[in-house]
């Protein structure tokens, strides 16, 4: 029993401060809200010092439905980074937008939860009641600003395209069930790789299970939501939804491809190679013509998961492990580069009520905020891959496991594929630095303090020094990659 409540102490954690958030919110007038987010923002990081503090500990709990283990402590002490950025970015710009209601902070913790749950899940069960809890809250952050009706049709379409994807994923889970008798992971495995199973319907659970995973991390022919949710969706919780979501796919991807499913790489292999060929390519292509930036760091977003799904691959070959960790590695820095991005375009729709989110708006950006400028060049630099940035780590180290694992030529088509996206990313740095406003840059209604936000501020201070701290000092995080990676494959 102790080790049961170990296990999910976090978790409790976050879903009792979001019930307490609940609870108070309505007794609150608006002005007394704010400061919410620090009971949030507080829980995030007591839950990630809980989680960080048991890292030794090794053990399954709830009939073997979860795992503490070094590979689920990684990826929740991330997701609750995560979590606490996004609150970080949030107050302020729900406050000028007169929708800074406690159900917010709620939805991004309740959210947290289920992510975390998928992570850290070895039971199909277990991982569907994670999986569930995250879509349905993340479909209301999505639709957080409901009196706008972009909002409400980003909600909308993610909801109807999530049931189905979500849909398809249990139908591949069910013929597992049917084919191995059980629900767990290790059972499922040792089924499938040792026992008589039926080739045609363990091909049918593979494609319906990879169909769903390709939806929740935007990978294409399943990516068309991701644009018009993120353009939709309010602009910190598009910065949440465009990270988290993609951090807690991926680490359950890894779990099913290579615990459940290892044995039929030669099945699921070719598949994964198509997927993240496409996906780079609309990724990349579709990125050049956006001039709305919320859609561009979608598509950006999407070419991202076309580099992962590359390393998966790796995954499936002589590159196990080395695959694994770049994942892990890669997916640290995306979330302090996308985080950032997006968090400078809450920094601009603060200050200037009018900002649209797109290239034009951006235009002379230097001029009247340069540190803004500056901190938005890193990011876009880090998401291009320049050196000495976290992104241009964690593609070296994605792309030498991808070759690694005997796809050179993989790792050649990813790498052209990032110099193509050099461009859209750098287009957003000549617009802040070259290119004069077509209009003067006026600050917000109530002047220049109507803007400020010092946790917006340090939420992007975190953001950047996430950066540059892994482009120059990755040693801790890439050891803590490899470490989660050697014992979840148990080698």
């Amino acid at each position: 029993m102790q080790h049961q409540l170990l296990a999910i102490m976090p978790e409790l954690m976050l879903i009792a401060t979001a019930v307490v958030i609940l609870l108070v919110d309505p007794l609150l007038p608006v002005d007394g809200r704010r400061g919410l987010s620090w009971l949030g923002i507080a829980a995030s990081l007591t839950a990630a010092y809980a989680t960080w503090i048991s890292r030794g500990e090794e053990f399954t709990a709830f009939s073997h439905g979860i795992a503490l283990d070094k590979y689920s402590v990684f990826f929740k002490i991330l997701l609750l980074v995560v979590a606490a950025m996004a609150m970080l970015l949030s107050e302020k710009h729900l406050f000028l937008k007169r929708h800074l209601l406690g159900d917010y902070y709620g939805l991004v913790l309740f959210t947290t939860v289920g992510m975390m749950i998928m992570v850290e899940a070895i039971d199909l069960i277990t991982f569907f009641v994670g999986l569930e809890l995250m879509a349905l809250t993340v479909y209301l952050l999505a639709g957080f600003f409901r009196y706008q009706e972009r909002s409400i049709e980003a909600a909308l379409k993610y909801f109807l395209g999530g049931a189905f994807a979500s849909n398809f994923m249990l139908f591949g889970m069910a013929i597992l069930y049917g084919l191995s008798g059980s629900t767990n992971y290790q059972e499922i495995s040792d089924a499938v790789r040792l026992g008589p199973a039926p080739a045609g319907p363990l091909a049918i659970a593979v494609v319906l299970i990879l169909a769903g995973f390709a939806f929740k991390v935007s990978a294409v022919p399943f990516h068309n939501w991701a644009p018009d949710v993120y353009q939709g969706s309010p602009t910190p919780a598009a910065a949440f939804l465009s990270v988290g979501p993609k951090i807690a796919g991926f680490a359950a991807i890894l779990k099913f491809f290579t615990l459940i499913l290892g044995s039929q790489s030669g099945t699921w292999v070719p598949m994964m190679i198509a997927l993240s060929l496409a996906t780079m390519l609309v990724g990349a292509t579709m990125a050049l013509l956006q001039k709305d930036l919320k859609r561009m760091l979608a598509y950006s977003s999407i070419g991202h998961v076309g580099y992962l799904l590359l390393a998966v691959v790796a995954t499936g070959h002589t590159g196990r492990n080395l695959g694994m960790a770049a994942i892990l590695f890669y997916l640290a820095a995306y979330a302090f580069m996308n985080m950032g991005a997006f968090g400078v375009l809450v920094f601009m729709a603060n200050r200037r009520p009018g900002f649209r989110d797109t290239l034009d708006d951006m235009a002379g950006l230097a001029r009247r905020y340069p540190w803004a400028a500056a901190i938005m060049s890193l990011f876009m630099l880090s998401l291009t891959g320049v050196p000495p940035t976290a992104g241009f780590l964690a593609k070296f180290y994605l792309f030498s496991a991808v070759v690694d694992s005997g796809f050179a030529w993989l790792a050649v088509i990813g790498a052209l594929f990032s110099l193509v996206s050099a461009f859209f990313y750098l287009r957003v740095i000549i617009y802040m630095y070259m290119r004069e406003p077509e209009t003067e840059l006026v600050e917000s209604g109530a002047g220049l303090e109507a803007g400020k936000s010092w946790d917006l501020d340090l939420g992007l201070a975190i953001a950047a020094g996430g950066v540059i701290l892994l482009g120059i000092l990755p040693a801790p995080v890439v050891n803590a990659a490899q470490d989660a990676v050697v014992k979840l494959l148990g080698n």
